[in-house]
């Protein structure tokens, strides 16, 4: 008989801690990006992004893959490499594009070993001359003041002048950065792939991930580097669509960080070449049946783990799990490691999940939601805690507009520069509250805009409802206000 008395976890909340090939849920997002559809994979913190990242950069193959993890990244350093003569949002694609090309440069030589392809030793001759070495890390890549260039490695032209170096720390009156970088760039470029050619792979993906990472303020140097980026990896995309080696740098970025970007062809991108990372009930389900297997036996699923008794109101134990979550991997997961951590407390076997200790994980399982929210939204909006105390001050998971605005007026500090009125407008876009949507037929229903994005936000709203999860961190009571 089935029993998790040994079972320590049901995995890591962090997909980079975990051994993802182990259990990883193939979905369309994986043909999707296989098949060079996507550039962009968007999705809330804890959606699955870092786990598809490694699901490419660790499993063999004819597609040569390649993650790029930017947590500890020297935005400051790439805030240097700005190409005066360009736009703005335009400032940053040039050295973007340089990095990208790059990148793929260091993939083929270590993924062609052996290769003795005229460009591999010109690359290799490249990265000795600037780098000192054949794997500088990502973080070094525009370290360098000056790129020095010669016959053994590149001497891309310029309106017919051979270019002898590229000189990062140019003066402000200085242009001319950005067409000097993208000659290097293609040069780069057309190696990587002839040695890609000669190596038989099919592809050349490269992964952008953890962007968000180190963010407090969401600032716009951030944004127009991280636009920079977009339209770089889009550059490449294109230029490489019908070779027999496509390029694909794909971009993994938090949705509210995309929601907030601002430059011409966003929306065009997000009609045709973004996947949003968006989660049901079945597939969570099918996840977390990969990981019970995988750690117990073969066979195992759900309900061999958990007692059939219903929990309050005649909700299943997984419904009741599942309402406190965003429809996150992460957030299951989360909940699930706290209630065995409650069912290790009793005695008994075999050990199986009950209500008391779906009940029990509540509390610290909403200390930790909370705390993802803060990760989230504090880049966007540093004093939202004082609108989730106005909620707390108000007792119920219920309640109403005026109420709202009164107890978040009282709370509202001076440096606090959002209204009652967008206070409400930003929770929900968070889906830290959702508002009451009424049907012709006289019924109603709770929309969230995790649940219902097709929804928008309705301006009109009078009554809300906190997110269930919310609900031990903020001390509310389930019971419904009288308005």
């Amino acid at each position: 008989m089935v029993s998790l008395e040994h079972l320590e976890s049901f995995g890591d909340v962090a997909a980079e801690d975990e051994p993802v090939l182990d259990y990883f849920l193939a979905t369309d997002a994986v043909t999707r990006i296989e098949n060079n559809e996507v550039l962009m994979v968007l999705g809330r913190k804890g959606s699955g992004k870092t786990a598809l990242v490694r699901f490419f950069a660790e499993r063999h193959g004819a597609t040569a893959s390649r993650s790029l993890n930017l947590r500890g990244y020297p935005w400051n350093v790439h805030a240097a490499r700005i190409d005066r003569g360009a736009s703005d949002v335009e400032a940053y694609v040039s050295s973007w594009r340089y990095l990208i090309c790059l990148e793929l440069a260091l993939l083929v030589l270590s993924k062609a070993e052996g290769t003795g392809h005229p460009k591999a030793k010109a690359i290799k001759h490249f990265l000795n001359d600037n780098y000192g070495g054949l794997t500088p890390a990502l973080g070094d890549v525009l370290k360098p003041s000056k790129i020095r260039l010669s016959g053994t490695s590149f001497e891309p032209e310029v309106l017919g002048f051979k270019l002898g170096s590229i000189d990062f720390e140019r003066q402000p009156g200085n242009l001319g950065l950005g067409s000097e970088l993208n000659a290097l760039s293609d040069a780069l470029l057309e190696a990587a792939m002839a040695v890609a050619r000669e190596s038989n792979f099919n592809r050349l993906l490269l992964h952008f991930d953890e962007l968000d990472q180190g963010i407090t303020t969401f600032d716009a140097p951030r944004e127009r580097m991280l636009a920079g980026l977009i339209l770089a990896a889009r550059d490449i995309r294109r230029a490489t669509r019908d070779s027999d080696v496509p390029v694909n740098p794909v971009v993994y970025l938090r949705s509210d960080l995309w929601d907030d970007l601002v430059f011409s062809d966003k929306n065009k991108i997000t009609q045709t070449a973004t996947l949003s990372l968006e989660w049901t009930s079945a597939t969570l389900l099918d996840l977390v049946n990969l990981r019970v297997r995988a750690r117990l036996a073969e066979g195992i699923s759900w309900n061999e783990i958990s007692t059939p008794t219903l929990m309050r109101g005649s909700q299943s134990k997984w419904n009741h799990v599942l309402s406190r979550t965003f429809l996150r991997p992460r957030d299951v997961i989360k909940f699930l490691n706290a209630a065995l951590a409650e069912a290790k407390k009793r005695a008994g076997s075999p050990l199986l999940l009950d209500n008391q200790d779906i009940t029990n994980a509540r509390e610290s399982y909403s200390v930790y939601l909370k705390r993802e929210l803060d990760d989230e939204i504090i880049a966007h909006w540093p004093q939202w805690e004082e609108a989730l105390q106005a909620c707390s001050a108000l007792s119920t998971i219920t309640f109403g507009r005026d109420e709202f605005i009164a107890e978040y007026d009282r709370r509202r500090s001076n440096s606090n520069r959002l209204t009652a009125a967008e206070a409400l407008q930003m929770l929900y876009r968070f889906s830290v509250i959702g508002y009451e949507r009424r049907s012709g037929y006289g019924g109603s229903s709770w929309a969230f805009q995790y649940i219902n994005p097709e929804a928008g936000w309705d301006t009109a709203a009078a009554t809300f409802k906190v997110h269930l999860g919310l609900k031990e961190f903020a001390k509310l009571r389930e019971e419904r206000a009288t308005y």
